[in-house]
């Protein structure tokens, strides 16, 4: 990352992003291997560039450490690396998109037990304030 800011300097729009090298991301259709997508409803795309491509976000992360180019993941894979000042969160004139959520899944005919309710409750409460990965240690 450090030789694509020194050529190009530090991105600040998303169409700053044309200029360096991008890891491409092969499972999401939101942040793929050739555009990403950003905004809240997900209108603002920008083509990438870069010859790395992974469809696995940790593998990404880390080649983004070793200076491969800039890394476009969601803060749970990266948080720890950006806690310790491994890698540094781009501020770009668009938010990142947002990837969904954390569902519980049980069978729609019954309601779920007690303590299967308790459970999602739980979570439900705890990850509507600072998801964990995002928590000061």
């Amino acid at each position: 990352m450090r030789s694509t800011f020194a050529a190009h300097g530090s991105p600040r729009t998303i169409a700053d992003l044309k200029k360096h090298t991008c890891l491409g991301y092969t499972l999401s259709r939101a942040v793929g291997a050739d555009r990403w997508t950003f905004g809240r409803d997900g209108k603002a795309v920008v083509a990438i560039r870069g010859s790395l491509k992974a469809n696995n976000g940790d593998a990404l992360v880390a080649a983004a450490i070793a200076g491969q180019g800039i890394v476009y993941q969601p803060t749970f894979l990266a948080a720890c690396e950006i806690s310790a000042g491994l890698l540094i969160p781009l501020k770009l004139d668009h938010d990142p998109i947002e990837l969904g959520g954390v569902y519980a899944v049980y069978p729609a005919d019954r309601r779920p037990p007690a303590k299967v309710r308790a459970t999602i409750d739980f979570f439900a409460e705890r990850l509507k304030r600072i998801p964990p990965w995002e928590m000061a240690e």
